[in-house]
């Protein structure tokens, strides 16, 4: 076999794949970078597999277009972003502990510190250390109580081997359950202030991901660190801060690999919500081993030749099945749209977030390892309305 084509897979060779345009990553990442000020920085946040784009080629992008550090949760992202980003700056998000010390040392790595405990764990490693110190504002997570700071600070600066590079927390998502953004932000000013007064803040300040970047540009600090909105999956419902962005999962698609119509030598049909006598069945290369949720909403279709046909329950490891009855003219090997478009008609991440039962995040932090990616060239325009 070719070494390309093994490296870089054709979708005529896979029975199930999503479609990745690197370019809208690419443009939001610039759409951001125009946004904020000169002097901030951006803190690209590739967790979970860069949303499930891929961390090294999304890393290995970023860091042509000159971003200036990343953030990821995992060893394996890590790895895969030191990979692609020689020298780059990465931050260790929560979640990562001392048994990791000499991947941390060996990938250059700056770990988060949350509280005493952890950062006596990591003390007791006796490596030298390069810390953000998180601060939990109202999320109610990661992160140090406002009124334990100063002091997890001056432990932090009392040690010879820990260099404090930031200070750093993530706003709430509580909405209307929690506290708003402007008290949440209230809180960490006069501690901020202190530290400036006293020469001792670090030299990144950092409060604003995704959805605060787009909602309070008051609060880009001296970096930001944006995940779902370098691949197009939040928007601003504010509208103080409104960008161009794309989506970077364009489509999921998957062939059919069986077709038959039905008979009733194969018995009844089963007792569930779509089957009929006589009807004709088409099985796709997909199912809950790649991603798709077991339980899918009554909704639920794919696009075959331009034309709906409902999914049927239930979803195999590596199967799913669709009514093609209507759409007579599908053959074997067709292939079959569960998000993008085909023809004229077109499944959007919305409506497929919202049959699967989750949100658009959700969608693409879902899907499995074992779904191919496949890299495409742009697709549509930016779309404010969908994200895309």
């Amino acid at each position: 076999m070719n070494n390309s084509l093994r490296q870089n897979p054709s979708p005529l060779c896979e029975a199930a794949w999503r479609e990745i345009d690197l370019s809208a990553i690419a443009s939001n990442y610039r759409a951001i970078r125009a946004a904020i000020a000169p002097g901030t920085k951006i803190f690209a946040c590739l967790k979970q597999d860069a949303y499930g784009c891929g961390a090294g080629k999304v890393a290995a992008l970023l860091s042509a277009e000159g971003v200036d550090a990343f953030g990821v949760v995992s060893i394996a992202d890590a790895l895969a972003v030191r990979k692609a980003a020689p020298g780059r700056p990465i931050l260790l998000y929560p979640g990562i502990g001392p048994n990791a010390v000499d991947l941390v040392r060996d990938l250059d790595l700056t770990i988060s510190i949350s509280g005493e405990e952890d950062l006596a764990s990591w003390l007791a490693t006796g490596a030298s250390l390069k810390v953000f110190v998180k601060v939990d504002l109202g999320f109610w997570r990661g992160g140090v109580a406002p009124c334990n700071l100063r002091r997890l600070m001056d432990l932090c600066t009392s040690e010879s081997n820990v260099a404090v590079d930031g200070l750093y927390a993530h706003l709430s998502e509580f909405g209307d359950a929690g506290s708003s953004t402007s008290a949440q932000v209230a809180r960490l000013t006069p501690l901020i202030e202190g530290l400036k007064a006293e020469g001792r803040l670090p030299a990144t300040v950092m409060v604003s991901s995704s959805e605060s970047l787009l909602s309070h540009p008051e609060f880009d600090m001296d970096a930001v660190d944006p995940g779902a909105l370098l691949f197009g999956l939040t928007r601003s419902r504010t509208g103080r801060r409104a960008l161009p962005t794309r989506l970077a999962l364009s489509a999921i698609k998957a062939r059919i690999v069986a077709l038959k119509t039905c008979h009733d030598s194969m018995g009844a049909p089963p007792g569930l919500p779509g089957y009929h006598p006589a009807m004709r069945l088409a099985v796709l290369g997909i199912g809950w081993g790649h991603g798709v949720p077991r339980n899918l909403g009554s909704s639920a279709s794919v696009l075959v030749r331009g034309r709906r046909a409902p999914i049927i329950p239930p979803i195999h490891l590596e199967h799913l099945r669709i009514d093609v009855t209507n759409i007579p003219e599908a053959t074997l090997g067709d292939e079959a749209v569960l998000l993008g478009s085909s023809r004229a008609d077109r499944i959007t991440l919305p409506e497929l977030a919202e049959a699967w039962n989750t949100d658009e995040t959700g969608v693409g932090c879902g899907l499995r390892e074992s779904l191919r990616r496949i890299d495409v060239a742009p697709q549509s325009n930016p779309n404010q309305e969908e994200g895309e």
